[in-house]
């Protein structure tokens, strides 16, 4: 049975092409204020994603902390020139450590929330993870404390704080085995994490393609007209349709080849043209491959079960 996660070879394999050292992370974020009270800084391009805060009159929510405890610090001051109040509650969308090294800048919020797989995979396999990372050099990786969620939920859990109600909503496996939407219907805005990325070719390390598209159906149904993905520009309903889009194409010519008994790297020669093609405006056009290779194998081994 094919396995998706933190020690499969498809993820070194990635990750050693994508995280080649300090240029990896290069790129400026930048914070932008998406809509009243919510700000979003913006990923560099580099090994680092998006993070988001919602200030309230209780206080802030933090939801995702980037990839290093200095990069961390720097949402904490974007926070602070906006107000004193107090970071409330910090969501992790997923275990990635572009979206959990900085934890630990906001652990005097006293609560970190994720789904369960999250906590589990950090508390098992965190270190592992983080070793990973400093393999390659990435700048303040030594200073990364692995801060695992300590507050969980399964399927669904709510979040109500100065007159805004989150909802954190598990649909299933996707990027990860642990992923979490953040709904604010009255805002009629999702978060997404690593769900979508905008513009950009996904990482599929960890990928479940057939339940992450599912995820995507789902969000397809929540009324939404603001989308913040985890990497890549804000976006609207579109944003999620073409990631699906991606993903559907990625399934489609893989599983074409697979039944012309093609191997992997014939797969990759004959898909990844097309995909180059045809996403040529998207950002990490290099990670097409990677994820050609992730969905052969997926493929491969439910085709023999």
């Amino acid at each position: 049975m094919f396995k998706a996660g933190i020690h499969s070879t498809i993820l070194i394999l990635s990750l050693l092409l994508i995280l080649s050292g300090p240029a990896a992370f290069a790129g400026e974020s930048k914070t932008i204020e998406v809509l009243k009270n919510v700000f979003t800084t913006i990923d560099g391009d580099g090994v680092d994603s998006n993070t988001t805060f919602i200030i309230t009159t209780e206080g802030v929510i933090v939801i995702d902390t980037r990839p290093t405890p200095a990069e961390a610090r720097k949402v904490l001051a974007e926070i602070r020139k906006r107000t004193d109040l107090p970071i409330v509650y910090t969501i992790n969308t997923h275990y990635h450590g572009d979206h959990t090294f900085g934890n630990q800048v906001f652990k005097d919020s006293k609560t970190i929330i994720a789904h369960k797989n999250v906590r589990n995979t950090l508390i098992n396999s965190g270190q592992d993870h983080l070793s990973l990372f400093k393999t390659f050099k990435i700048p303040g990786m030594d200073e990364v404390e692995v801060t695992p969620p300590n507050v969980t939920y399964e399927k669904e859990m709510e979040i109500w704080l100065g007159g805004y109600r989150l909802q954190l909503l598990y649909h299933g496996k996707g990027h990860t085995d642990g992923d979490t939407i953040i709904y604010i219907d009255q805002l009629r805005t999702i978060i997404s994490g690593d769900l979508i990325f905008n513009e950009k070719i996904p990482y599929m390390g960890d990928a479940y393609i057939d339940e992450w598209i599912e995820s995507l159906n789902y969000m397809e149904l929540l009324k939404n007209e603001t989308v913040i993905p985890g990497h890549g520009a804000i976006g609207g309903r579109p944003t999620v349709i073409a990631m699906k889009h991606y993903l559907i194409n990625l399934k489609g010519l893989v599983l074409e080849q697979l039944n012309n008994n093609k191997s992997l790297k014939e797969t990759q020669e004959a898909v990844a043209p097309i995909l180059r093609e045809k996403y040529k405006s998207w950002k990490k056009l290099e990670w097409i491959e990677g994820n050609i290779e992730r969905a052969w194998l997926e493929y491969s081994a439910k085709q023999k079960t």
